[in-house]
């Protein structure tokens, strides 16, 4: 099972993942520009790295959702299909969190969907928060954008 789950975060990370891009993609382009090279830059690149970053947290977004969505789905299914069972009486354990177990252990079904549910869980996990240090390059790149804008607007002042 854990062989699978690591499959599955490795697919959802190489699709998203920007290392593995073959030519590289401008997504890539953007996340290894040599900061120490922003002057070099012009500003409408960096304007549309920013658009591009925008654009990649919709898919992040949008990635994350599906996943948060299958993990509840996987999880009401395989909880109702543990409490039938259980409520069958059939299921032997003292405990309910035993007997849930022994349900589990005991269908074929069930165990198939427990593990769709921890890769869902476990992709979900992967893609929680990423979004927060795009965001924070996306400030930073907007942020150079306006310094760079107020510096033409004293130069084009200081001119007249």
């Amino acid at each position: 099972m854990d062989e699978l789950v690591r499959e599955r975060l490795r697919r959802t990370s190489d699709d998203l993942s920007l290392h593995t891009a073959s030519p590289p993609s401008k997504i890539e382009e953007v996340f290894n520009f040599d900061a120490h090279e922003m002057e070099a830059i012009p500003s409408q690149v960096l304007s549309q790295y920013t658009v591009m970053l925008g654009q990649y947290l919709i898919t992040l977004q949008y990635r994350y959702n599906v996943s948060r969505v299958e993990a509840g789905s996987k999880r009401k299914a395989l909880d109702r299909k543990v409490k039938s069972l259980i409520r069958s009486g059939d299921i032997p354990g003292k405990s309910l969190s035993e007997r849930e177990a022994n349900a589990i252990a005991s269908d074929p079904y069930l165990q198939e969907l427990e593990q769709e549910y921890d890769i869902a869980v476990a992709e979900r996990d992967l893609l929680e928060g990423i979004d927060k240090p795009i965001i924070e390059l996306m400030n930073a790149l907007k942020a150079e954008n306006n310094r760079r804008r107020d510096e033409r607007n004293i130069i084009a002042k200081e001119r007249y």
